[in-house]
């Protein structure tokens, strides 16, 4: 049986009812048409399935 797919926060926050999932946080939404819904906006990503940030656009400082 395969486990629950873990995704990371890569855009902005998420509030999952009293909590806050953050940028960089791994987070595992509640349904099949949620998760969809957030990969679509770009909000999340499988875990391991990062984006690369184009050169110039990393916000950390």
């Amino acid at each position: 049986m395969a486990g629950k797919v873990e995704y990371v926060v890569v855009d902005g926050c998420i509030q999952d009812g009293k909590q806050i999932i953050k940028k960089g946080e791994v987070y595992t939404p509640s349904s099949k048409e949620l998760t969809q819904l957030l990969l679509q906006e770009g909000k999340i990503a499988g875990r391991g399935q990062l984006p690369v940030a184009a050169a110039g656009d990393d916000d950390e400082t």
